[in-house]
């Protein structure tokens, strides 16, 4: 179901009626069919020549059968600058060692990244970032919010993180979560036989005494697990197997740096031979490592259809109090209210935080008492809290936190109960025969007759059930998926507005002249401008964090520092969003101070650059 296209029109000096440049060259999408790895790729290579001013492709890695992870990097490529493109070398390098590329303009603007598929077999998130990516392109140069925020943002978006599971999963039709990094030899390679010759993978059935399924009384194309003491009319039983077996692997999103190492047994906790060693995962930490600016990450996961928030190897225990009023008070709020869902009391009255947390000082999780809330079904965290354990180590979203200072999120886009309503409160049985009606009604062709085969290894079978692309892991394409990614897009969105802004305000100047010198006292207010500071509260312990500087710069360095210093250092600024329960200590706002002599009518420029709020500049004028 192709999403309508509002066209744009605007009357020229010549009274001719002419469509909106963004609509002329709009890329046609549809959301009636997954586009896994190979269709993924066309869309971004056509956009981005489709958009060659706002959109740049980038390969930053391949997966282990050597297939590209693309980023698409959404962005005005002509706005913005970066400190090391104002600051240049004062000593150049000589020829033999050369000196180093200045950054890219967009790393000198604050930085929303979303990925999809890190489990292969979960490609609703790869759909989701295609449509971001329509609706943020389709948007360019007609609405002025959208625009405004392609110009001074940068957005990244890998929506395929586990290419060969991308491609293994949709493609191919043999669904696999995993990479395929231990896919070595002959031996190892998975049984993929089209037994039918129908170019797709579903599943086979064949007759075993020892089997746990039989036909389902009430629909007989649908295999329900036998249970003891009921009575079947055909009491045949049968094994159920995928016609095609998934490459082996590791699971790649118990790859990252962050505890890896579960300390509490001794023993590795995620997966593979030591930390990154996937090379999906050392090309993601490596692009978020050399791409600072990068303040805030969704990765897409299904199903479940609510979100995480970290820390899914400790829970609260390592997170700062600030961050997480910052994750639940303003983004899971948000969240919220998208789902329809109901609100902790906390949440719509944080002033009465402590009243809350009086209430639940003998509650069993104390982790609620600590909050003050209970977090909801829709908002939560991969850490158990009642039982205070986790079986999560080596994540993507608790590496993304705790080491980049990123506010990462793992959101489960997919629920069939809340987003198939007639799908609610059903299971086993009940619920594959709703799905199956679904799927006949909206003419989705994803459960196949089963018709008879023969097998190498187990002779004669049928072929056919759930195919490998779609199931309890992923949104049925058509409206259902085209409603989750408008609605990811609309949180998505949400979380963008409230990225840091650094702003130089005013200038102002005081000067004395004599002869061929002059002194001037120099004040510069400096502002964030967004909702959030321009670095979580984690942040100030962090090593790699610079905080935000003020430079006062001179086009040939002649300049004499008679009071203040050439970068002066004013640490994270606060935003103009209240965050509930903490004060804006230190403002939004400074002012840096300097008294110079120049000579000659020095050109001098004042650089304000930030982490993760962007980089700007403004001319000293006297």
């Amino acid at each position: 179901m192709k999403r309508s296209i509002r066209p744009c029109v605007c009357f020229i000096a010549s009274g001719l009626l002419c469509l909106s440049l963004s609509a002329a060259r709009k890329v046609p999408i549809s959301f009636d069919k997954f586009h896994g790895y190979t269709g993924t790729v066309d869309y971004l290579k056509s956009v981005s020549r489709a958009y060659p001013d706002v959109t740049e492709l980038i390969e930053i890695g391949k997966s282990f059968q050597q297939r590209p992870l693309y980023v698409l990097i959404i962005t005005n490529r002509k706005t913005g600058t970066t400190l090391d493109r104002e600051k240049k070398l004062v000593h150049a390098r000589n020829l033999e060692v050369p000196d180093p590329p200045v950054m890219p303009l967009h790393t000198g603007k604050a930085g929303h990244m979303l990925t999809g598929a890190t489990h292969g077999n979960e490609q609703t998130g790869t759909e989701v970032c295609l449509y971001f990516i329509d609706r943020m392109l389709s948007a360019y140069g007609d609405d002025a919010d959208l625009t405004a925020m392609v110009d001074t943002k940068a957005f990244y978006i890998c929506p395929a993180n586990n290419p060969d599971g991308l491609y293994n999963t949709v493609d191919l039709g043999a669904p696999q979560r995993s990479n395929s990094m231990y896919q070595t030899d002959t031996a190892a390679a998975p049984q993929r036989r089209d037994l039918n010759g129908d170019r797709i993978f579903a599943q086979i059935r064949y007759k075993s005494p020892a089997g746990r399924y039989v036909k389902d009384p009430v629909d007989p194309r649908l295999m329900i697990v036998r249970q003891e003491g009921v009575d079947y009319p055909d009491p045949q039983r049968y094994q159920v197997e995928s016609e095609a077996q998934p490459d082996r692997g590791i699971d790649i999103n118990r790859n990252f740096p962050q505890a890896w190492w579960n300390l509490h047994t001794t023993m590795p906790g995620g997966t593979g031979e030591y930390p990154t060693s996937a090379p999906e995962v050392h090309a993601l930490c490596e692009f978020i490592i050399t791409h600072p600016n990068i303040i805030m990450v969704n990765e897409y996961h299904t199903q479940g259809g609510h979100v995480y928030r970290p820390m899914g190897s400790t829970g609260d225990a390592e997170m700062e109090s600030r961050d997480i009023a910052v994750y639940d008070l303003i983004m899971g709020k948000k969240y919220v209210e998208l789902m329809g869902a109901e609100m902790p009391g906390a949440w719509t009255n944080p002033k009465d935080m402590q009243q809350y947390r009086d209430q639940l000082r003998h509650d069993s999780n104390p982790f609620a008492a600590g909050r003050g809330y209970a977090l909801p079904y829709e908002w939560r965290v991969p850490y158990n809290e009642a039982e205070g354990r986790s079986n999560y180590y080596g994540l993507f979203l608790d590496w993304l936190y705790k080491q980049c200072g990123i506010y990462s999120l793992v959101t489960e886009l997919w629920n069939p109960a809340h987003d198939v309503p007639e799908l609610k409160g059903l299971k086993d049985a009940e619920l594959q025969r709703a799905v199956l009606t679904y799927l006949d009604r909206n003419n989705l062709h994803y459960h196949l007759d089963w018709t008879p085969a023969k097998h190498p290894r187990h002779g004669d079978v049928e072929t056919g059930g759930w195919t490998g692309v779609v199931g309890r892991n992923n949104a049925f394409p058509g409206a259902v998926l085209e409603n989750i990614c408008e609605r990811q897009w609309q949180f998505d969105l949400y979380r963008s507005t409230l990225m840091p802004q650094i702003a130089i305000n005013t200038v102002d100047v005081k000067k004395q002249t004599s002869g061929a010198t002059t002194v001037l006292e120099i004040s510069a207010e400096v502002e964030n401008t967004g909702p959030l500071p321009t670095g979580l509260a984690r942040s100030d312990w962090m090593a790699f964090n610079r905080g935000d500087v003020v430079w006062l710069i001179g086009e040939n360095n002649r300049i004499l520092f008679l009071s203040g210093t050439p970068c002066a250092k004013i640490g994270n600024l606060y935003g103009s969003m209240q965050i509930p329960g903490f004060e804006n200590r230190g403002g939004n706002k400074t002012t840096v101070r300097w008294t110079v002599a120049v000579e000659n009518k020095e050109k001098i420029k004042i650089v304000a650059s930030s982490l993760k709020g962007g980089t700007v500049v403004k001319e000293v004028k006297y």
